[in-house]
């Protein structure tokens, strides 16, 4: 295993935004809606307080790349705008879910639920909260998990919707000419939503019915590479259930992909073969027994991760703690520090 130390660790319920798209400033949270940039040293310095009334859950908040605002949905369900003092500076009623400035931060992509089955995608100015642009789109499965996520380099985003065992679904919403335009991008797949390459030019993603990853040209969508059907060829039941195959992607500025599996634990990927090239952790958050984080699962022989997720803040990737700590640990390092550390440790590919 390879172990690699962070940058920084925030120990307290720090919460930040994820964004493709790099902005000058990382800016992070706490329960509380107090805001914090990182200084070069990662330190958090207060600057600012969130208007107070909105729940801080993920994809209900995003921040503008450059100047100090918040987009937020409130907890009557309205969609609002704020800036660090805490004010609320426009706010509009609606059953909104989810919230995403564009990359520029001039505009605000939002999805509303008008019943079980329709969505209302509305994109806002983000400046005084008037309406740019508004498409109506059918929730396939009905009462869908929601998110949106940017695109790298890229005006478009991508929606998520996700229910679970009926399926997964994800759009291309862009806003063309003629208005708001939205492509169902795998059509041909249950695929989740996709890691990106960080030049946009790639895209990484989980088919979710056969669990096997597989990797895609963008704009294009054209599959190059997709992994084989597992064979259940391992050496024993413990080995087959560390492939199975998790959520949690990122790719890459040299090509390599983290996934995790379905005990959370991080794995170094190569695309190209569709193989893994090794596991690795953070000094002092080693995986630990099942049963340390599940003390039901006392006959569990396998691995957890202490670590629940990982996610990108342009140049900068979050990892953030699980179950295991009461006091939630925010571990972060910039990626080319993580790239280089590991191109140093790995002499050949292994798998």
């Amino acid at each position: 295993m390879i172990l690699l130390n962070p940058a920084t660790i925030l120990v307290g319920d720090y919460r930040f935004a994820p964004r493709n798209n790099a902005g000058p400033e990382v800016v992070v949270y706490d329960k509380e809606g107090r805001v914090y940039q990182l200084d070069e040293d990662f330190t958090p310095l207060a600057v600012g307080q969130l208007y107070n009334l909105q729940p801080l859950n993920l994809d209900s908040l995003s921040f503008h790349p450059e100047r100090e605002l918040a987009a937020f949905i409130m907890e009557d369900a309205a969609i609002g705008a704020g800036d660090f003092t805490g004010r609320l500076l426009w706010s509009k009623a609606g059953a909104y879910e989810c919230v995403l400035f564009s990359r520029d931060g001039g505009l605000i992509w939002s999805v509303a639920r008008l019943d079980g089955e329709h969505l209302r995608i509305s994109v806002f100015h983000s400046g005084d909260g008037t309406l740019a642009h508004s498409l109506d789109l059918e929730d396939p499965f009905g009462d869908s998990v929601l998110r949106l996520m940017d695109i790298p380099g890229a005006e478009a985003v991508t929606l998520e919707l996700a229910a679970g065992q009926d399926g997964i679904s994800v759009y291309e919403l862009s806003i063309q000419q003629d208005g708001l335009h939205s492509r169902e991008m795998f059509p041909q797949g249950c695929y989740t939503a996709p890691a990106w390459h960080p030049d946009g030019s790639q895209l990484f993603t989980l088919e979710n019915d056969a669990q096997v990853y597989a990797r895609f040209s963008y704009p294009a969508l054209e599959l190059l590479q997709e992994q084989g059907p597992h064979d259940g060829d391992y050496e024993d039941e413990c080995e087959e259930e560390d492939h199975y195959p998790g959520y949690g992607m990122l790719y890459l500025q040299n090509g390599q992909v983290i996934t995790q599996n379905t005990n959370e634990r991080f794995f170094l990927f190569d695309p190209g073969t569709m193989e893994r090239i090794g596991e690795w952790a953070f000094t002092g958050y080693e995986p630990v027994p099942a049963s340390v984080v599940f003390p039901s699962l006392d006959d569990d022989p396998s691995l957890y991760s202490q670590l629940q997720s990982c996610e990108r803040v342009g140049s900068l990737l979050i990892f953030r703690t699980g179950s295991l700590h009461e006091i939630p640990h925010l571990l972060m390092i910039e990626e080319a520090a993580l790239l280089e550390t590991i191109g140093s440790m790995l002499t050949r590919p292994r798998g």
